[in-house]
């Protein structure tokens, strides 16, 4: 159990070193090199972290847990998927409350989605038809992300322009580009 008091103060301390290096100011971007899979109506890959930030809160967290459970003496077969869920539950609840908590009170109030009706957005991940994705919106020279859904259950590629046809708290209805007239032509000829 010492080495596990070790490891515990060691990833506690890195990801505090972490964050508060990021808090500092440095801008990061590190892409693992894979993708996560999407939940088809719950979205698990919310509660994975998936940035740097994600990361280093994860470790902090799993870190502090092992330390706070240590004097518990439980058997690490419990331990560790307890430490697992905290890690996943707080990224959950950070990105979910604080970030967008933060986001509102130092760069302003993400726009209701009808002020946002008829905007072009871009993909910034893949859209499958029958699922949901995101999309990034720059207004006033800020960039907004939202949750969307294909109105037309088509499949929007990363990097597509769309069109924000309505939305609903932080969840958007788009289609691509044109995409009406494509409906249209179809509708015309099976007629």
């Amino acid at each position: 159990m010492r080495i596990f008091f070790i490891v515990c103060a060691v990833l506690g301390t890195i990801g505090a070193i972490g964050l508060f290096v990021m808090l500092l100011g440095f801008r990061v971007k590190v892409n693992l090199g894979f993708t996560l899979p999407k939940g088809k109506t719950i979205p698990i890959e919310k509660f994975i972290p998936q940035t740097i930030y994600g990361y280093t809160v994860f470790i902090a967290v799993i870190g502090y847990a092992g330390l706070l459970l240590y004097p518990l003496d439980m058997p690490w077969f419990f331990l560790v998927p307890i430490l697992l869920m905290s890690g996943m539950i707080v990224n959950f609840i950070g990105a979910h409350f604080l970030l967008p908590a933060f986001e509102n009170f130092w760069g302003g109030k993400k726009p209701a989605p009808e002020e946002i009706e008829g905007v072009t957005a871009t993909a910034i991940e893949n859209i499958s038809g029958d699922g949901y994705g995101r999309v990034r919106i720059k207004r006033n020279d800020r960039k907004y992300i939202y949750d969307c859904i294909s109105v037309y259950h088509t499949d929007i590629m990363k990097g597509e322009e769309v069109t924000v046809i309505t939305g609903e708290g932080e969840l958007l209805f788009v289609q691509k580009q044109d995409e009406i007239f494509e409906v249209l032509k179809e509708e015309n000829q099976n007629v």
